[in-house]
């Protein structure tokens, strides 16, 4: 059911049954920090960053050192100690770079990219990941697609010279063989339904858009892609200057340019490509109903956030934080007596509760974003739910409190700097990072930039985007 055009505050559902005082430092902080302390004494203006405090080397974390080749390909590393080396090769291209008549290309070059190719056919490539005792995953995204390889420090050489046969010379060729086993898997396959619910979400806010096709399937037409449609969908994708090649670990950041040189110094630039739109947020409204499902219901709600290089984009991030995440009987703190208005809401509900479990989300693109909840519920609750959650979201622009704001930067923080560490997120990380911003983002900015949101901040950012006035 399709609304009229909303130019803010656009809302779309899919259902299934800054200004900071810092205080001044001490004598013994203003002789160990030297300048980094006396910035501190300096009251912050609005949105402003001091780059002397967002200095990577103040908080002692390796800088992200990044060399563009001739050709364009960007190689970047970030130095760390350990036994294993983690390799990367990024591009921007994904389920939004599909045409109608290629929709389902990303999906095909995913399943295809370990199924051999010219010159390592699949048992030649299994075989000598396993000799070396390394891992190789590839994943495609809405916008961004990795090759990633880790490995021990000695065979950084040869992992990378797997990667760029992967990624230079994809075995596109096996389409033919390989088609009637990737649609079998396909049909059968279980997609969680948290998978489905956000994809339909998109196709719901970005219907007219390559941004809203299916990423999980169905591919309508997928069946009669071919090695052709596969190969111009690459080459138009897999060009010099969408490529970013990311290592963390103990590998010379000089080693990598001369290694990816070699590797892929060779890979074209692409042509100019065709101007473009931003994709129109469509206010919508779609429902499914399946009885086969059982009495849960499934639900996601989204509104057009903005994309990653926008000033706003921390204060989204500490908005999702104060709507948080819940699940019923997990957690250390019962949602019954959680500080959080929104979790307390919701678990005090009707005296047993009105969600099984909800969590906010924010998805940045690079020209757009979404930001908004999932619930999984009883039947009966949908109304009751939806109700507590789009009222913790409209509290967001008129009554939010220092004390949520607060907490909220520390619970991300935490989610920030507490996630994994080994190479392989590290590399992930930062690959992700250079395609998103062209830099890496070192950790006491971010820390910063968070610190620098305050209730006042919130409440304009969640009024300009998530109200309607």
């Amino acid at each position: 059911r399709a609304q009229g055009r909303q130019p803010q505050g656009a809302l779309v559902r899919v259902v299934v049954a800054q200004a900071i005082q810092a205080l001044p430092p001490t004598s013994a902080m203003a002789a160990v920090f030297g300048n980094l302390g006396r910035s501190l004494a300096r009251p912050l203006g609005r949105r402003s960053v001091s780059q002397v405090l967002a200095e990577p080397m103040a908080w002692n974390q390796a800088p992200a050192v990044v060399t563009t080749l001739p050709n364009g390909v960007r190689v970047a590393t970030k130095e760390t100690f350990s036994e294993t080396t983690s390799v990367g090769v990024f591009v921007n291209a994904g389920v939004r770079d599909e045409t109608k008549d290629t929709a389902g290309a990303a999906h095909l070059v995913e399943r295809l990219a370990f199924s051999g190719t010219a010159k390592r056919p699949r048992t030649k490539l299994e075989a000598e990941v396993e000799s070396m005792g390394a891992t190789l995953s590839m994943t495609s995204g809405r916008e961004q697609s990795s090759y990633t390889m880790t490995m021990m420090n000695g065979d950084a050489k040869q992992g990378i010279d797997i990667l760029a046969d992967l990624v230079n010379a994809p075995g596109l060729s096996n389409l033919a063989k390989e088609k009637e086993t990737i649609l079998r898997k396909l049909d059968e396959r279980e997609v969680p339904t948290r998978a489905v619910i956000d994809d339909r979400l998109h196709t719901c806010a970005f219907r007219d858009y390559a941004l809203g096709f299916s990423g999980v399937g169905p591919f309508e037409g997928i069946e009669s892609l071919t090695e052709a449609h596969l190969k111009s969908f690459v080459d138009a994708n897999y060009t010099a200057e969408n490529m970013v090649i990311a290592a963390s670990g103990p590998l010379k950041h000089q080693e990598l340019v001369s290694l990816a040189s070699s590797a892929f110094g060779s890979v074209k630039a692409g042509g100019p490509k065709p101007g473009s739109t931003k994709p129109y947020f469509c206010g919508a409204e779609l429902i499914y109903r399946n009885d086969e499902m059982g009495p849960t219901a499934y639900i996601a709600v989204g509104w057009e956030a903005v994309p990653w290089k926008s000033p706003d984009a921390v204060t989204f991030m500490v908005m999702q934080s104060i709507i948080g995440s819940y699940k019923k009987n997990t957690g250390l703190v019962p949602g019954t007596i959680s500080g959080n208005r929104v979790i307390n809401a919701v678990a005090n509900k009707m005296q047993v509760g009105c969600a099984d479990e909800f969590e906010a989300f924010n998805y940045f693109y690079k020209d757009t974003g979404m930001f908004g909840f999932y619930i999984a519920c009883d039947e009966v609750a949908v109304e009751h739910a939806i109700g507590e959650l789009m009222f913790g979201c409209n509290l967001l622009s008129f009554s939010v409190t220092d004390e949520e704001v607060e907490r909220a930067k520390r619970e991300l923080k935490c989610k920030l700097f507490s996630a994994p560490t080994s190479a392989e997120a590290s590399c992930m990380e930062l690959g992700q990072q250079i395609l998103a911003y062209g830099r890496g983002l070192p950790p006491a900015e971010m820390i910063l930039r968070i610190e620098a949101i305050d209730a006042e901040e919130v409440k304009r950012v969640a009024y300009k985007y998530l109200n309607d006035g």
